[in-house]
């Protein structure tokens, strides 16, 4: 495995081209989750920074953490599925920060909190991209975007993504669970640097065979503390820590940051 470091504290027709971030480090990727409560958000920095969004958190917090970060614009907004753990933050970022592309799963919910951020996109001049099996080039940083299998509720249709520079690989998959697992599986999977564990850690998002495809070295669960569902389930964290050498959490290590190197090797920084 490449040496770990870690310190507490589609191609297709346009190549996003927006630089959004300050301060982006040189040669290496840059994902932060966000500590945003019960929810997911993540930001991947291009090393010229170039920037995506995967998820935006429930709330307007996810603005706020994207502005302290020094974000002023966003190339491409990934939201995984329509729940509002996902997304209840996106329309204040949409209205606020200038956005070239949006993508989602195409699948329409019944929430108000859906309904008025569609509204808003469909009024603005972001561009929207279907969930297709396609690669996004974000400068020297690729994004693989793996659809649903359009079948089922919106947990089990989350996008999923693989962001990818040199050897240095990172999974997204929302909330999936073992039956999206399953047909990620069946498509295939690679083993990877970065995995933000499915579905906040719980036990219906993760089997042994999803471990031995993935085999990573670093696991993130993005969750609230004390939450009401009793995220990261007891049971998945212990099969994580048995493949995975770091496994951290939102609710109690804060924002994390992984820098990834292209030869694999990575640093990872925790608010606490």
């Amino acid at each position: 495995m490449p040496t770990t470091y870690t310190r507490a504290a589609l191609f297709f027709a346009v190549l996003l081209c927006c630089s959004g971030a300050a301060a982006q480090t040189p040669d290496r990727v840059e994902i932060l989750f966000l500590d945003v409560g019960q929810g997911d958000a993540a930001v991947v920095i291009t090393p010229r920074g170039h920037v995506a969004l995967i998820d935006a958190g429930p709330d307007e917090r996810t603005l706020q953490l994207l502005r302290d970060r020094g974000i002023s614009g966003i190339d491409i907004i990934i939201a995984s599925h329509a729940h509002a753990d996902h997304i209840g933050g996106m329309q204040v970022i949409v209205e606020t920060l200038p956005v070239r592309f949006y993508m989602d799963n195409g699948i329409p919910h019944t929430t108000a909190t859906y309904r008025e951020l569609i509204q808003v996109l469909y009024e603005s001049d972001i561009r929207y991209l279907e969930a297709t099996d396609r690669n996004i080039s974000l400068g020297s940083v690729n994004l693989s975007i793996w659809p649903p299998p359009g079948e089922g509720d919106q947990n089990v249709n989350s996008i999923g993504v693989l962001v990818e520079y040199g050897d240095f690989k990172a999974l997204f998959t929302g909330d999936s669970e073992i039956e999206e697992l399953r047909h990620f599986l069946a498509r295939g999977v690679p083993d990877v640097t970065l995995l933000k564990a499915p579905h906040h850690g719980s036990r219906d998002a993760l089997t042994p065979a999803w471990l031995s495809a993935t085999q990573p070295e670093v696991v993130v669960v993005s969750c609230g503390l004390d939450n009401r569902y009793g995220h990261p389930h007891p049971w998945a964290l212990r099969y994580y820590k048995t493949v995975a050498e770091q496994v951290y959490r939102t609710d109690l290590n804060g924002g994390i940051k992984v820098l990834g190197a292209k030869d694999g090797t990575y640093i990872v920084e925790t608010q606490r």
